[in-house]
């Protein structure tokens, strides 16, 4: 998938603490959480929003204890781009970001793809911290 170039022409709030119950008491907003490439697990946020249809993920780990590594850089870049494009395109009036951060404090994340999914939530949503 292509890079977008277009800034996000919708709302982003921070959200401190984010419930299942958030989620479905309004449907009309989407709710951006960290996961993993294979949408598997219930730890940090997905405990709360896997499922839900307007949750959105964004990769930070290709699967349950399994981090992105430095040799996989290129791969889990790719896979960012994609989730953070996909958000683009679901168009949602408000969309809600977590204040914590997408990367939980238990996941580990090489720094280089940290400065890359920094600077394309940035680029994308204008977002100063987004992990």
């Amino acid at each position: 998938m292509a890079h977008s170039n277009q800034i996000h022409p919708y709302r982003i709030i921070r959200q401190t603490w984010i419930t299942r119950e958030d989620l479905r008491a309004n449907r009309a907003i989407l709710y951006v959480y960290g996961d993993n490439v294979a949408r598997e697990g219930f730890r940090g946020l997905a405990r709360q929003m896997r499922g839900e249809p307007n949750a959105h993920p964004i990769s930070v780990s290709w699967a349950p204890h399994q981090p992105f590594t430095h040799a996989t850089a290129e791969a889990a870049a790719e896979q960012i781009d994609a989730d953070l494009d996909g958000l683009i395109t679901r168009q949602s009036d408000l969309i809600v970001w977590p204040l914590m951060g997408l990367v939980p404090e238990f996941q580990e994340m090489p720094d280089e793809l940290r400065a890359h999914l920094r600077q394309a939530a940035h680029k994308r949503f204008q977002l100063a911290d987004p992990i």
